[in-house]
């Protein structure tokens, strides 16, 4: 059991000081055990144990990019910092290692109980204390038994989310009975903002009934219904949950969603946790015909799926063979171009260079695996092959073509598996041919052959939809049918009678399921994922390490609930439920509001690009999502990131794609109003920022040079939600900085809502990475035009419609 492990970053971060203010290293060192350093303890720890030095080492600490977060009557040292320095001190003779722990609990009696103790357990921690670390948990767990008041049992759960993240081995998966409670404790007094996902695989058993009736009375109790869809085209088995209509069967939450759930497959020897909203689909790595829920207070719940008849229970989605893309050097951007466009279509893949693709690599991956290979065809690809073999056959193995150029395929045989066209790949958002190509891809992916034609005969049988379900089949045969129709096509066999073999689902909930016992298994994500996850959690995280945080994500494929697109195809956003009722408005006023959903994030890239791929800029949705608007050609967002906001769409954008997102869903979702903007950003109490009163440097993309906020100036947009520490009251983020956000209504006449031509001015909040602090307050009200798009202009959406 060991304090958390310095990241690289925070090892070059040290070195870096140690070359540049080698005369501060010594005073970090002795401060290294504090959880928090107050002037105080500065002063003193220099005067002890290095007398003589100079005053001036205790300002260059304090402002030195050692410390992760700073506020004027206490700084915070990268916790990785604090971790290698202490490891130094416990090394060293001098000053002796006990002498300076004595002195830091001296010096922090006057710190509340719940935080000397997070300061012991870190120690411990440290010395390998386990004794000691299963004692300070269970003085927690008392603490908690013992509190009569709600709101401070509340505390005492946020504090167990932060202190148990803090200490690797005493948190999720946890060996220790108390960490496993403390988790389980705070998971179900929090939902999914206390995470049960990392480094965890069990599923939880009931809370013991002292601890249970601790919980905090849940003000908004959720219900779940969840059902399982076999997905033809990824060949996948998918988890459907969605928020319960009165009287519809449903799994009982302990808290508001989004919620933790675990989820396991039949035959897999552990499950996953996974954070599920009110309109969330998983895609399960196993194939099965049950599939076992728990919630986060142990209530067990089992799922029964139908399939297909020529699907295997227990095998793994096809999906999971390995996908390269190979190519010349010479063609290597268009290749990146492709794979970037690929990625955005949810089908993520490796490149890999031609001229250093030998045969056995290419029949299998790193551990062995059989890959994928798709194969770059251009002319320069031909002309490499002709020299090389002296023909333009590629040599094996055997592998789809991408052909690129209008240029001859080689002959028949190795190397022409299959031929995919793509001759449109400068703007395959615009090409009919892209969507085709995208088809034949899946279908080769999945090993699919070309669906049967229609039996005319069985068709609806015993339904007066016969005739409709037939055409509708055909409809879905047609590789040219665009996804949005697929949609309402699949919706509309659901109504009527689905005729296809195998596609029915029959679902039933038991609510005192068996539990099965769970071994450990390794993550279904990679380890790397949840290490920048929990990098992004600790507020001693700066600003330029969570901006390339999340790029790496939108690399390797950005997990997080709300940033990308789900099994349709479809931006999959993350709604946070924001009470009704009154809220303090602009200048003191008091105004109401109903109950209304917000989207945790912006809107991504990879969200509006699902937009213009589904045809959303073409003149078939011009009298549908344009009506009453100024339509254009759509602008490149400035950075292609897949998870960051998208930005340079202007206001008469925002609000078609709103009018096309609610047409896929089912339910209306539009763009704030400037009411609903500023209740969210403000809470009830109108603050002046999501997370309180005054600015706090480091919680938000934004400007602070040349102001006395802070130091960072990012110059550029970051992925959405990698400032968790600036979250709202309800849980929304990004509503300061990052890029400004369209309301609906018109600046000069609040209220007015409808859309029309008339360029009036309309309303952005939120400020952006451009702007300095003063433009992020929650009642800042700003203007522009609603034809104009620019680089630090994006939005978000809201919901009051019944979300089904």
């Amino acid at each position: 059991m060991s304090w958390l492990q310095p990241t690289p970053f925070e090892q070059d971060l040290v070195s870096d000081v140690r070359r540049r203010w080698p005369e501060i290293v010594p005073l970090a060192r002795l401060l290294s055990l504090a959880t928090r350093i107050e002037p105080l303890l500065l002063r003193n720890a220099r005067l002890q144990f290095i007398p003589g030095s100079a005053t001036e080492i205790e300002s260059q600490l304090w402002f030195s990019p050692l410390i992760g977060a700073r506020s004027s009557g206490e700084v915070i040292l990268h916790a990785g910092v604090a971790r290698l320095l202490a490891d130094e001190l416990r090394a060293a003779d001098q000053p002796p290692f006990d002498q300076v722990s004595d002195f830091t609990r001296r010096h922090s009696r006057h710190w509340s109980p719940e935080d000397r103790l997070e300061q012991d357990l870190r120690l411990a921690a440290l010395l390998d204390d386990q004794p000691a670390i299963e004692q300070g948990l269970q003085d927690m767990l008392k603490r908690i038994h013992d509190e009569t008041d709600e709101e401070q049992r509340i505390r005492l759960a946020r504090w167990s989310r932060r202190s148990l993240a803090s200490v690797a081995g005493a948190g999720a998966g946890s060996s220790l009975a108390e960490a496993s409670l403390l988790t389980q404790y705070a998971s179900c007094s929090l939902g999914a903002s206390s995470s049960l996902a990392a480094g965890n695989t069990a599923a939880p058993a009931t809370l013991p009934g002292w601890l249970n009736g601790k919980l905090p009375e849940p003000f908004r109790p959720a219900r779940l219904a969840v059902s399982l869809h076999w997905d033809a085209d990824s060949r996948r088995l998918v988890l459907h949950c969605r928020a319960a209509s009165a009287g519809e069967p449903a799994i009982e939450l302990p808290t508001p969603l989004p919620v933790n759930l675990h989820v396991q497959c039949e035959g897999a020897p552990s499950g996953t946790w996974h954070v599920v909203g009110a309109d969330t689909r998983v895609a399960l790595p196993l194939i099965a015909e049950r599939v076992l829920l728990t919630t986060s207070d142990g209530r067990r719940y089992e799922l029964r799926a139908e399939l297909p008849t020529e699907v295997v229970p227990g095998a793994p989605p096809s999906t999971t063979t390995p996908l390269y893309l190979s190519h010349l050097a010479a063609d290597r951007e268009q290749a990146s171009r492709i794979a970037d466009w690929l990625a955005r279509q949810g089908i993520r893949l490796q490149l890999i260079e031609e001229e250093s693709l030998s045969t056995a690599a290419a029949a299998e991956g790193d551990q062995g695996e059989p890959i994928r290979l798709l194969r770059l065809w251009t002319r320069a690809a031909q002309a490499y092959w002709a020299e090389t073999t002296g023909s333009d056959a590629l040599p094996g193995p055997r592998a789809a073509l991408l052909r690129t150029e209008a240029l001859a395929a080689p002959p028949p045989g190795q190397g022409a598996e299959r031929l995919l066209d793509l001759l449109d790949w400068q703007q395959p958002e615009k090409s009919e041919e892209a969507r085709n190509f995208l088809g034949q891809l899946r279908a080769w992916l999945a090993d699919e052959q070309p669906p049967p034609e229609p039996d005319a005969d069985k068709l609806g049988e015993g339904s007066e939809g016969g005739g409709e379900a037939e055409a509708l089949l055909a409809e879905l045969a047609d590789p040219k049918t665009p996804p949005p129709r697929r949609l309402a096509i699949g919706d509309r066999l659901a109504e009527i009678g689905d005729p296809r073999r195998g596609v029915g689902v029959r679902e039933f909930v038991l609510a005192d399921a068996a539990p099965r016992p769970a071994e450990p298994a390794a993550e279904t994500r990679p380890p790397e994922v949840h290490q920048l996850l929990d990098e992004l959690e600790r507020i001693e995280t700066l600003p330029p390490r969570r901006l390339a945080i999340g790029d790496r994500l939108a690399e390797i494929g950005d997990p997080r609930a709300g940033v990308g697109l789900d099994v349709r195809g479809l931006p999959a956003l993350d709604w946070v439920e924001i009470p009704g009722g009154e809220f303090i408005y602009q200048n003191g006023e008091k105004r109401r509001l109903p109950t209304f959903r917000m989207a945790r994030y912006p809107i991504t890239n990879a969200q509006y690009q699902a937009f213009i791929d589904a045809g959303g800029y073409t003149d078939k949705g011009a009298s549908t999502w344009w009506r009453d608007l100024k339509r254009s050609e759509p602008a490149q967002s400035s950075w292609p990131q897949a998870n960051r906001p998208r930005t340079d769409v202007d206001w008469y954008e925002a609000v078609a794609f709103s009018r096309w997102l609610s047409a896929q869903l089912g339910y209306e979702v539009r763009l704030p109003s400037e009411e609903e903007w500023e209740r969210a950003v403000r809470g009830r109490d109108g603050r002046e920022y999501p997370w309180g009163k005054d600015y706090r440097t480091g919680y938000a993309n934004i400007d602070e040079k040349g102001t006395q906020a802070g130091e960072w100036d990012l110059e550029q947009t970051t992925a959405v939600g990698v400032y968790p520490q600036g979250a709202s009251s309800e849980g929304v983020l990004d509503l300061a900085g990052n890029v400004w956000e369209w309301c609906l209504d018109k600046y000069d006449r609040p209220g007015e809502v409808k859309a029309d031509t008339s360029d009036d001015r309309r309303v952005a909040r939120g400020g952006a990475w451009y702007y300095n602090p003063g433009y992020a307050r929650g009642s800042r009200r700003f203007r522009y035009l609603p034809d104009v798009r620019n680089l630090d202009r994006g939005f978000r959406l809201v919901s009051s419609a019944p979300i089904a």
